[in-house]
């Protein structure tokens, strides 16, 4: 009997790349490869690569070589942003075989066997579905591109414009998936630009998943997307879990202008209200970007003090970086010492309002999914993104959990029951 060729695949980016990864790995999985980890002597790495920020990039380049020195024998494919952004870093390395870009990860196949990449946009809708089952968690891959260019990103000029996949294809897959995982996360690179027949379409998606058996969680959002419409909407449906990552980047009108970011710090304090008179039990989570171009310590107090306002549920917090090929690299950086103190001080808040959070669901009971183990802990996350640590590594699935107290970045907890 032949022996089954073996294939890693390396995710370096968002969760559309993580989607991107699964869907090659089940084309492959169907053509009679091995799907298997970095340190099973695979025969081929498909390195999913970022560019987000240059250092992402940088570790993009650098991972051809450490997976090289891992298994000297292995052939090496590059797709994804960093060889969109710029091909030419990954020609020529030892063992490639193949540098592809965004587009037409469907055809890994040919990819695997030395043809040429792709690296032209397209105007419809494009990539692999139907991911392999790897984890608790699926993510549902329903658009990408984005035609928002705010100052910082390179990934409308990588990625192309916003494109929507078909609905219908979209709710067929996440009814397959249902079979298999507790909790689906619905993704796209500007999630909240969906579109089905030229209109705004998020609520309508998510309205038609509202029978499956999973859990639903919502990836990223814009701003613009919250409106009464939409939360009446998702509010109707019972499988829906109170997260919204509502994207800030900053609470200082005059650092949004400068990124291009299309709504004012009053507008988005609006917003997180109305998400809270629909869900009243919500956790908001967000992004905020430290140091930009510009910000000085009034527009940096500025972010805090809506942060605090805002009662977030988690921030991540980025010290700004500058990215080639961005209208902000053309302008002046700030001292790396002062987005150090800021990321310090805005992470102090963070853990306090995390705290604040979590607390008030200490003593009650939320469902858990169990996922991985940490240390001496199985961990996994409610349904209002809380995470759990559990002492009994033996449970699995779904777990109604008792949160007990307080512990690192969320609570400890106990099955209830």
């Amino acid at each position: 009997m032949k022996q089954k060729k073996k294939i890693c695949f390396i995710n370096l980016g968002c969760k559309v790349n993580k989607y991107e990864n699964d869907c090659m790995a089940r084309i492959c999985e169907e053509a009679g490869y091995e799907i298997v980890d970095k340190n099973q002597t695979p025969d081929y790495f498909v390195i999913n690569s970022c560019a987000v920020t240059n250092e992402s990039e940088k570790k993009s380049r650098q991972y051809v070589g450490k997976l090289v020195k891992l298994s000297p024998n292995a052939k090496v494919v590059v797709v994804g942003c960093a060889s969109q952004h710029n091909p030419q870093q990954f020609e020529g390395k030892k063992n490639v075989i193949c540098v592809s870009g965004n587009f037409n990860k469907s055809n890994i196949l040919s990819y695997l066997k030395g043809g040429k990449g792709n690296f032209e946009p397209t105007k419809d809708y494009d990539g692999p579905t139907n991911p392999y089952i790897t984890q608790t968690r699926a993510y549902l891959k329903v658009q990408d591109g984005c035609n928002n260019f705010c100052t910082y990103c390179i990934i409308p000029y990588i990625r192309g414009r916003s494109r929507s996949r078909d609905m219908e294809d979209a709710v067929q897959e996440a009814y397959a998936l249902s079979k298999f995982y507790p909790e689906i996360v619905v993704t796209g690179i500007d999630l909240s630009s969906y579109k089905h027949n030229g209109k705004n379409a998020l609520g309508e998606l998510l309205y038609a998943l509202k029978d499956l058996s999973c859990r639903i969680r919502i990836g990223s959002l814009e701003v613009g997307v919250v409106t009464d419409e939409f939360l009446q909407t998702i509010s109707k449906l019972n499988n829906l879990a109170p997260h919204f990552h509502l994207s800030l980047q900053s609470g200082s009108d005059v650092v949004l202008r400068k990124m291009n970011r299309h709504y004012t710090a009053k507008e988005y304090l609006q917003k997180v209200k109305m998400i809270r008179k629909y869900f009243p039990n919500a956790n908001i989570t967000t992004d905020v970007i430290v140091g930009f171009c510009g910000e000085g310590e009034k527009e940096f107090r500025q972010t805090y003090k809506l942060c605090k306002k805002a009662k977030f549920g988690f921030i991540h917090i980025f010290p700004y970086s500058q990215k080639t090929g961005t209208v902000a690299d053309r302008w002046q950086d700030i001292d790396a010492s002062v987005k150090k103190d800021r990321v310090h001080r805005l992470e102090k808040l963070q853990a306090k309002l995390t705290k604040n959070y979590v607390k008030k669901y200490i003593g009650k009971c939320l469902e858990v999914i169990c996922e991985d183990i940490e240390n001496e802990y199985l961990v996994g996350y409610t349904e209002n993104y809380i995470k759990v640590y559990l002492s009994d590594k033996s449970l699995k699935g779904k777990v109604k959990v008792k949160l007990t107290s307080i512990y690192k970045e969320g609570a400890k907890g106990e099955k209830n029951g």
